[in-house]
């Protein structure tokens, strides 16, 4: 599994935190890599969100707020 440390500012980018959902197999439940081009898929966003949301300490985050990020 990966962890990133947080950058300068102290705050992890959603880039990392989706990299590391995706490099722990057990998150296959709510993120998973597609094909072999560095894609991959939400199987269950608002789960992502809520990790996302717990992550930054915003518990009113939701996947139409996160996906305004990507």
């Amino acid at each position: 599994m990966i962890i990133f440390h947080m950058s300068g500012s102290g705050q992890i980018q959603l880039w990392q935190f989706l990299l590391e959902l995706l490099s722990d197999s057990g998150n296959a439940g709510c993120i998973t890599w597609e094909g072999t081009n560095g894609e991959f898929k939400l199987t269950d966003p608002d789960e992502v969100a809520r990790r996302w949301g717990e992550r930054k300490s915003k518990p009113n985050m939701n996947y139409d707020k996160l996906s305004r990020a990507l």
